[in-house]
């Protein structure tokens, strides 16, 4: 039978690497959400952020292109 201080190390481990996954796949993400900025088109360069409203009216017509392609 386990004793508490068996369990309570255990359990800290775990949790430990739970922590260390999570964190790891949010930087993965970060560095995707990075990229992915980089070639996406009304994007300023360095920042992850929603779209400036500046550029909805292209961002508008490009839209338009695509509304009547096949699913």
């Amino acid at each position: 039978m386990m004793t508490a201080h068996v369990m309570n190390s255990v359990s800290s481990e775990v949790l430990t690497a739970t922590l260390s996954a999570e964190s790891a796949a949010l930087t993965l993400l970060l560095a995707e959400m990075r990229a992915l900025s980089a070639v996406m088109p009304g994007v300023m360069p360095g920042v992850v952020a929603p779209i400036a409203l500046a550029t909805a009216p292209t961002l508008t017509a490009d839209e338009a292109q695509f509304d009547n392609m096949p699913v």
